[in-house]
């Protein structure tokens, strides 16, 4: 299956590894498919949907990470973020929940990964459908999507 995330890396020329995973939509996390794969969770990315009045954001961070929405809303230089609601993620972004890509994101201001990013070459999101993963070049996917890198998640304790 091929997945309008693969398609869009395939027009770009950027090479990606598939990885395929089967967990029960019910369980599904991204540290269960990070376990699942047998990838190490600060390689391995999640993607958030958030908004700022109209505007949308693109937040994508480790997924044994928690988002931090009011240093992400000053790192992105708004006043606040607040999280798109699940019933909203296929008409705001098109993709539902568990399959939400930053590649192929129907409409947003801009696309920020948290700066452990900088810490792999090689980095894990999803493909754009429930049970579908893609390993790509950090450096090639972000200058793909012009996405930044900032300081997002919650300080650890």
């Amino acid at each position: 299956m091929k997945t309008n995330a693969m398609r869009q890396l395939d027009k770009a020329k950027i090479k990606y590894e598939v990885l395929e995973y089967e967990i029960p939509k019910e369980k599904f996390s991204g540290v269960k498919v990070s376990d699942y794969l047998g990838q190490d969770y600060k390689m391995c990315y999640k993607t958030l949907a958030l908004k700022n009045n109209h505007d949308l954001f693109i937040c994508v961070i480790p997924v044994d990470k928690e988002l931090d929405l009011k240093k992400s809303a000053k790192e992105i230089g708004v006043k606040s973020l607040e999280m798109l609601h699940v019933k909203d993620l296929l008409k705001e972004v098109g993709y539902e929940r568990g399959s939400v890509s930053p590649i192929g994101v129907k409409k947003n201001k801009g696309i920020f990964f948290d700066k452990e990013v900088n810490n792999h070459e090689v980095i894990e999101v999803s493909g754009g459908h429930f049970g579908i993963s893609l390993k790509v070049n950090r450096d090639e996917l972000l200058k793909y999507l012009n996405a930044g890198v900032k300081d997002l998640c919650k300080d650890e304790i």
